[in-house]
């Protein structure tokens, strides 16, 4: 089905700005390259939600992608594109757990050596998850300070430092989500995702934006740390200093002012969303209830925003859920 999306990505590719670096033809690449080690997973209506909504409602369901989120595609697909250079080319990243996750899997699975450097207080399922995909792990009193000692040994041991969102492979990965949609779901009109740094929604845009101009996209960030929800507000990056934490770690942090994913967002996102805990924790129990898919807290973002939102008409809509890697403890503490 790809191919059928090919031409039409192509000619709309034409008419883009120049100055685009990101464009349908890297994301299309990509694809090809990683598919042999994903899942194209299902695209899943929702009846609750469609009624409610009065337009189809379908859930992209990236909780049931390989490692249990959407991360893998693209640290594999950086994994492969440095290898054809540097066959021995070792691999590092700071993360809260869910991006390291993704490496240590596509590292696995490639036959790659991953270096994981995370915050003392990671959930104990993520850090079993990457201990088990074989990473070399190191522990840090937060993640800042495991992003700099990523950083420094990566300077220092040649290895290749890999962002969870400030990389081109790392969006171009994203954005095959993007190509899955539009195969499942030609006429979609809305796309709800939550956005941490915002490498997967900045990669998603570019093919979703380049199929059909009218595709609203909306970003959705928790009201605690909505950083680049102010600065698409403000239309430039500005210091954003109220920034507090939130159930949803895996998206809403501060972030770099040097942020590729950015010139994306501000062109192609017409929204950002806010959610609450409160919200992020009934969403969680709603899809349990509904669906019995067992979310992180950050996959729910997404649902949270709809569910705010309806029954504002949105048209045919989806709703990305980027992963299902949380402890049962944690989530058991969450939904209660």
């Amino acid at each position: 089905m790809t191919d059928t999306l090919t031409p039409a990505l192509s000619r709309r590719e034409r008419e883009l700005a120049p100055e685009l670096e990101l464009l349908p033809s890297h994301v299309i690449a990509a694809r090809r390259g990683i598919a042999p080690y994903l899942r194209h997973t299902p695209l899943e209506p929702n009846s609750s939600l469609s009624k409610l909504s009065g337009s189809p409602v379908l859930l992209k369901l990236e909780n049931l992608q390989v490692s249990g989120s959407f991360k893998p595609r693209g640290s594999l697909h950086k994994i492969l594109s440095v290898r054809d250079s540097r066959p021995d080319a070792e691999f590092i990243a700071p993360t809260a757990g869910g991006h390291g996750i993704g490496l240590a899997y596509a590292a696995a699975t490639l036959g790659a050596k991953a270096h994981v450097y995370l915050p003392r207080s990671a959930d104990p399922d993520k850090l079993r998850m990457i201990q088990e995909y074989g990473a070399h792990l190191e522990y840090f009193d937060s993640v800042p300070l495991a992003r700099e000692a990523a950083r420094s040994v990566a300077a220092e041991r040649g290895y290749t430092f890999l962002s969870a969102y400030n990389d081109r492979h790392m969006m171009e990965g994203g954005g095959t989500v993007a190509l899955e949609i539009l195969e499942d779901c030609p006429h979609v009109e809305t796309v709800l995702v939550g956005v941490g740094g915002g490498g997967l929604l900045a990669g998603m845009s570019v093919v979703l934006k380049a199929a059909n101009p009218r595709i609203r996209l909306i970003g959705v960030q928790p009201e605690t740390s909505a950083v680049l929800a102010r600065w698409h507000r403000e239309g430039h990056p500005v210091d954003v200093h109220d920034v507090r934490p939130s159930i949803a770690e895996g998206i809403g942090a501060q972030v770099e002012k040097e942020l590729l994913p950015w010139p994306y967002l501000q062109r192609n996102v017409d929204e950002f969303v806010l959610v609450s805990d409160d919200e992020l924790r009934d969403a969680l129990r709603w899809c349990v209830a509904d669906t019995k898919y067992i979310l992180e807290p950050s996959a729910a973002a997404g649902l949270a925003a709809l569910r705010k939102l309806l029954p504002r008409a949105l048209g045919p809509t989806v709703v990305v859920l980027t992963g299902r890697n949380v402890s049962w403890r944690r989530f058991e503490e969450l939904v209660r």
